[in-house]
């Protein structure tokens, strides 16, 4: 290991330790305080390469501590109000947690929240919650369509952008939740096992016949495949398992092509205009995940998604790039600027440091 791969792991380890809690792991220090799933839990791959194991069961049981009735579990556990007060790092705090399950609390329900804490549950093994993981999956079999999940408007990652339907996003952790399952439950009910086996496959097929075209797994479905390329599903697709040699191949292609000096884009073509939402349209923050803005999360995918491959050197020179650029700045930030500076503008700052894309560093290097 050279001594620019060991200083890069150490800061993305520094930034990725600086969001851990008493019950788990913030998105960051200074205005994404809350305990987002998304952000949290693909902030736990770093974690569990680091041994940090008890951080990331004891979030899982946060979250199931506050699983609804129905089944569903929240996709955010605010810290405090969100206020213009929060966003320059000066944030409130709610006497308790408040769950969150629908989009800036009224819009439709967000389903990465139930997904990814089972999913995160199977991976730490935790069988004691299998009867509330029952109660999750009863719930997610009824937010099905097409023999997928369906999502509204701006119910994933790119929460700025209105897309809807079977999104590979939220479909690649559906699957990856009931194949892990199906390895937890074997050691205990071989029958139900199977069962998450035999569904785990059926989401495979249907992934295939409403998202695969040919090339790549679409972004997402609706009346119509949406084929803009998203680097950050179709290399998870590749990472965990779903895809066969040709279709990885396929992917990595398409990747290779679009990645510059350093990152990968968010989305390729860009989102028209009239799928950015006006909110942030309003404050100057559209191209927030539409490629004007660069993140972490495409680019630590392809890289580990290289390493599944087999790619090791190529993996290497994408990394050493990367390296040079987490020395650079000493810190792991949210989001950059087509500069690769951390965004600084008038109303917004990059959170930092980041967990999700300090603990993907950390992953993808391991």
């Amino acid at each position: 290991m050279s001594v620019l791969f060991e200083q890069a792991l150490h800061q993305a380890s520094i930034s990725l330790r600086a969001c851990y809690t008493k019950q788990g792991i913030v998105a960051g220090p200074h205005h994404f305080t809350d305990y987002w799933a998304r952000d949290s839990f693909f902030a736990s791959l770093g974690a569990l390469e680091l041994g940090d194991r008890e951080v990331v069961e004891k979030m899982v049981r946060l979250f199931f501590s506050h699983q609804r009735a129905d089944g569903m579990l929240p996709y955010r556990l605010m810290q405090g109000p969100v206020t213009l007060g929060k966003y320059f790092g000066k944030p409130k705090f709610y006497k308790k947690l408040k769950p969150t399950f629908r989009l800036r609390d009224f819009g439709q329900e967000v389903l990465d929240g139930t997904t990814l804490t089972v999913l995160f549950a199977a991976f730490t093994k935790q069988k004691d919650l299998l009867p509330q993981i029952k109660k999750a999956l009863q719930f997610l079999l009824k937010k099905e369509k097409h023999g997928l999940l369906w999502d509204g408007p701006m119910a994933e990652w790119n929460d700025a952008v209105w897309k809807f339907g079977n999104l590979l996003y939220s479909n690649v952790i559906y699957w990856k939740m009931y194949q892990e399952l199906s390895i937890l439950v074997a050691e205990i009910d071989l029958v139900w096992s199977k069962q998450l086996t035999k569904k785990a496959k059926e989401i495979a097929k249907a992934m295939r016949h409403r998202l695969w075209n040919g090339q790549y797994f679409a972004d997402w479905h609706d009346y119509k495949k949406q084929n803009y390329f998203y680097p950050f599903g179709n290399c998870l697709a590749i990472i965990w398992g779903l895809t066969n040699d040709l279709e990885a191949e396929s992917i990595l292609k398409i990747c290779d092509q679009l990645s510059d000096a350093e990152f990968l884009p968010t989305n390729s073509p860009n989102y028209p205009w009239r799928r950015i939402d006006l909110l942030q349209r309003l404050v100057g923050m559209a191209d927030y995940q539409n490629n004007g803005i660069v993140w972490w999360q495409p680019v630590t995918a392809y890289l580990k998604a290289l390493r599944v491959r087999g790619e090791h050197k190529k993996a290497e020179q994408i990394f050493t790039k990367l390296a040079r650029k987490i020395e650079k700045d000493r810190l792991i930030y949210e989001c950059y600027e087509s500069s690769l500076e951390p965004v600084r503008r008038r109303i917004y700052t990059a959170e930092h440091p980041f967990a999700w894309a300090s603990g993907m560093i950390i992953w993808a290097m391991n």
